[in-house]
């Protein structure tokens, strides 16, 4: 262990001779948190970083349990306007605790806006200089550690505020907060009014009045938080520039600017707050939607979006000269302090307690669990609880499909039914072996198995028989239950599983089968047809992608998403894009396309573990990424020779080719290696960060449905050509509308 970490805890404190800790204690400390900063965020000199880097939203939730399954059941939050879109469910199958955070709808208004402000100024970084943004930073949590105490005793915090400011100025947060490597700090506070007025029908006077009582909030927290950041840097940084701002996403700047002309002293306080003499510069210095995206489609910050938000910054931030104070070294202290391990830095979670996430690493790790939980909407769960014995299911990928099949299949085995897991063709495989998997883990293991996976091909006519003969005696007369996920094959012969379907029916008349397939023209006559179109597991940045795919938006064999009126998670982290400017159809084949490949996902394995910190406390921080979190996809037959894949080992990227034998292994995740494979033959299952490799190019739309949405947060793109301004999604106008919130 080396001498900085051992005096990054209280046990590595050294007191003086008054009892105190030592001066030369805190500042081995704080050159500890100064070291793990650098290792966090390498390019700190010359790239923008946001912590958290992915914006969280506070999901409304109840949770669901029965004798043998849980579940989250997505629910509109209380205090919407307007009558409610969800079924009801039966009360007996709600649990009261422990439950998620109880969210309001005023909640999800105020991440609303607070996520667009966020994913503008991430667009911005494009364009604008160097800095730090964290958001939603509470007072408290500033060198809040506890294993730090020792240390952060000695240097300004919340709690030993100058005794002439009030008490209650201790308590409250930062919205966003900038820590610019030239510019100095630049705290904006974000108001929600003005999203709701045409649902309330309120009149003019009445939305006035609203839009004053919460400008004069922001006055206030401005303030207080000015008062707050001078006395936490006052030693570091003695009378350094604050600039003041506020972000008010639902009014324009005309609306802002009416509501102060109508009250003087507002207008008086408003000045003060933003510096400026003229009461007619207040709204052009703060940020309204006149220079933010589009509500419906926020990550869709266009050319026309940029240019605006880049005049507001030149108003509000580049209106002075660069601060010389701001030397690297400054800038690299301050960013350790307020963004290192002595400060917790959270998310909200969906059941207590709330994750710390302060790198792309553990961004990526808590993405991935957000969506990995067990999720489904109230229509989904009241299909469980009827109980039907027929059903298909179709919908485009990540709509919940594969966990109706596990939690209906679970309820089965709970009534001591044995459950016949049916594989219809090669490309059900892993999904199928995923859910053998997933199931045996519910049995006990001093019992006989009551899960029986059986593999057919449904591409030859006597497979379609045997798979008849074959469960028709396992049911000996009585009660069948199946489940079939991925039934196919879904192209040269969809008849084969109708077929199949009707025979066996006619052999077991008590048949309960439950089947899936993102296609809808594969469910049998006369049975139930549910369809899933609602994303669950997958971010919304990779079901924009996923959407492009020729199956949904060309031939029309799978079902569109439908828009949701509730907020994912999050939006997920950015898509990653990397490669070399050579011939396209050779990107499988490059091996400086496999050592850059390894670079990155060495960052996002890695990051953080050369200098290691005392766990973060009461939060926690997401567990470490594996190596078998990631899933290398392409098109075809992979190789062991392959330029990505030698490229990928000369990286020390410890990776394997997908054969066969290796399904029930890469399904259950056992190896921790990064598995390369055919994105046909891995359909249904999940990984944290998928790696795509381009072939004919993604505008081609071939590898968007069963590549891209395999993904459960990073997306990686191998490209053949520098990464593009915009992905297609974003460029499409109609998939904006496609999926925006309602």
């Amino acid at each position: 262990m080396s001498d900085d970490l051992q005096t990054a805890g209280t046990s590595g404190q050294s007191p003086d001779s008054s009892g105190q800790p030592s001066s030369s204690s805190q500042q081995g400390s704080e050159q500890f948190w100064t070291n793990w900063v650098e290792n966090a965020f390498p390019d700190l000199e010359s790239k923008a970083y946001f912590v958290p880097p992915v914006f969280v939203n506070r999901v409304p939730m109840t949770k669901y349990s029965s004798p043998v399954n849980e579940a989250l059941v997505i629910r509109e939050a209380p205090g919407k306007a307007g009558p409610s879109i969800c079924p009801a469910l039966s009360p007996s199958t709600l649990t009261t605790s422990p439950q998620p955070t109880p969210v309001q709808d005023s909640d999800i208004r105020d991440d609303a806006a607070m996520q667009r402000v966020i994913l503008c100024l991430q667009k911005l970084t494009e364009k604008k200089g160097v800095f730090v943004a964290l958001s939603q930073l509470k007072f408290g949590q500033y060198l809040g550690e506890p294993c730090y105490a020792a240390a952060a005793a000695q240097l300004p915090s919340a709690k030993n505020l100058p005794p002439h400011h009030p008490e209650s100025w201790k308590d409250g947060d930062f919205d966003v907060l900038l820590i610019h490597r030239h510019y100095g700090l630049v705290i904006c506070e974000v108001k929600s009014v003005g999203d709701n007025v045409l649902a309330l029908n309120m009149s003019q006077q009445d939305i006035d009045k609203s839009i004053r009582a919460k400008l004069g909030q922001a006055v206030s927290q401005l303030d207080k938080a000015e008062v707050m950041l001078s006395h936490l840097v006052h030693d570091v940084a003695p009378g350094l520039r604050v600039c003041k701002t506020m972000a008010l996403p639902n009014l324009t700047a005309p609306q802002v600017q009416q509501a102060i002309d109508g009250d003087p002293k507002l207008s008086r306080d408003l000045c003060c707050c933003l510096g400026t003499a003229d009461p007619a510069n207040i709204a052009s210095l703060c940020l309204c939607c006149d220079q933010l995206s589009d509500p419906k489609a926020p990550w869709n910050v266009d050319d026309n979006v940029l240019r605006e938000l880049g005049e507001w910054w030149k108003r509000r931030v580049e209106v002075s000269e660069p601060n010389p104070q701001m030397t690297p070294d400054q800038y690299k202290r301050l960013v350790a302090r307020f963004c290192g391990p002595a400060t917790t830095v959270t998310v909200p979670c969906v059941i207590a307690p709330r994750l710390s996430v302060k790198t792309l690493s553990q961004a990526v790790s808590a993405t991935g669990m957000f969506f990995a939980e067990i999720t489904l909407f109230p229509e989904q769960m009241l299909l469980l609880q009827t109980k039907t014995p027929l059903v298909f299911l179709d919908g485009p990928p990540g709509t919940g499909k594969t966990v109706m099949l596990q939690l209906m299949a679970t309820e089965w085995l709970r009534d001591d039914h044995p459950v016949y897991i049916v594989s219809t063709w090669e490309r059900s495989r892993a999904s199928c072996s995923m859910l053998h998997h997933l199931l045996l883990q519910t049995e006990s293991p001093a019992t006989p198995s009551k899960v029986h996976l059986r593999r057919f091909n449904f591409g030859d006519d006597k497979d379609v028989e045997k798979a008849v003969t074959d469960l028709s005696q396992d049911a000996l007369g009585k009660q069948l239950h199946v489940v079939a996920d991925e039934v196919g094959p879904d192209y040269g012969r969809p008849q084969a599983f109708k077929t199949f379907c009707e025979k066996l029916l006619k052999q077991v008349p008590d048949l309960h089968l439950w089947a899936a397939s993102c296609r809808y023209n594969l469910s049998p006559r006369g049975w139930e047809q549910e369809h899933l179109t609602k994303p669950l597991r997958s971010p919304p940045v990779v079901v924009r992608e996923v959407a492009q795919a020729s199956e949904i938006r060309l031939s029309g064999d799978v079902r569109p998403y439908s828009p949701l009126s509730i907020p994912s998670h999050t939006d997920g982290p950015q898509i990653e894009w990397i490669g070399l400017d050579h011939p396209k159809s050779i990107t499988h084949d490059c091996q400086d396309c496999g050592k850059q490949l390894g670079k990155l996902l060495y960052r996002l394995i890695d990051t953080g573990t050369t200098l290691t910190a005392p766990p973060a406390s009461p939060s926690l921080e997401p567990p470490r990424l594996q190596w078998k979190d990631v899933l290398v996809l392409w098109w075809g037959g992979a190789s062991d020779s392959a330029g990505i894949v030698t490229g990928l080992r000369s990286a020390n990227v410890p990776v394997r080719v997908m054969m066969a034998d290796d399904i029930d292994d890469v399904a259950s995740a056992v190896s921790d290696v990064v598995w390369v494979a055919d994105r046909d033959f891995v359909r249904g299952l999940e990984r944290k960060v998928i790696v795509c490799l381009e072939i004919f190019g993604l505008d081609d739309l071939l590898l968007r449905l069963h590549a891209l949405s395999r993904c459960t947060s990073q997306l990686v793109i191998v490209s053949h050509s520098p990464r593009p301004q915009t992905s297609h999604a974003d460029r499409s106008r109609t998939a904006d509308s496609d999926l925006s919130q309602d």
